[in-house]
């Protein structure tokens, strides 16, 4: 192989990677402007019914999954435990959104503490990211996985939450999710 060609090989795979990266910011965006609008969407109709606010909960739950799954194969770069763990992590997160939609009926309970345990878990998993990521990324995922742990633990500690207050703590926390994510998508979109 000639020089060259070496050269346009190179400039080949550069290109691929920056499509991957691009696609992967459109969905991220995609994925914070969805969380942010089911969020608002909660806390203007507080009085929906449990089926209604489960529902809304497992599109959100069930995009996410796509979006780490996507990710997973995405993020060439990245090392490959952390790439498991993505993928580990959408596949358990669009089983969750498969669960809740399977029977939206359940009681609160048991969707609050599913829920909670699964933003805890995704906060961890945010915070050991972060831990771990290059230092523009680092602040993003420490601050989701702080919220998701904040919010989960919330659910979890106080399971007989009326219905109200926890339409209200899963309002807020999908706005400021999807806030962070879409900010954070353009902000890492503008410093590469």
């Amino acid at each position: 192989m000639s020089a060259g060609s070496g050269e346009a090989w190179a400039a080949g795979d550069s290109k691929d990677q920056e499509t991957a990266d691009r696609m992967l910011t459109a969905l991220t965006v995609v994925f914070g402007l969805l969380t942010l609008g089911l969020g608002i969407a909660i806390l203007v109709w507080p009085s929906a019914t449990l089926v209604v606010v489960a529902v809304l909960i497992a599109i959100q739950v069930f995009a996410f999954g796509i979006i780490q799954i996507v990710r997973s194969f995405a993020e060439v770069n990245a090392p490959t435990a952390a790439r498991t763990l993505t993928g580990l992590s959408g596949a358990l997160a669009v089983l969750l959104g498969f669960l809740v939609l399977r029977s939206p009926l359940q009681t609160l309970v048991v969707i609050a503490l599913v829920i909670g345990a699964w933003w805890v878990f995704r906060g961890v998993l945010d915070i050991v990211a972060g831990a771990t990521e290059v230092p523009g990324n680092r602040a993003v995922s420490i601050v989701l996985g702080i919220i998701s742990v904040v919010a989960g633990a919330i659910v979890l500690l106080q399971p007989e939450l009326s219905l109200g207050v926890f339409v209200i703590v899963v309002g807020v926390w999908m706005i400021l999710y999807g806030v962070i994510v879409v900010a954070a998508a353009f902000l890492a979109r503008r410093t590469s």
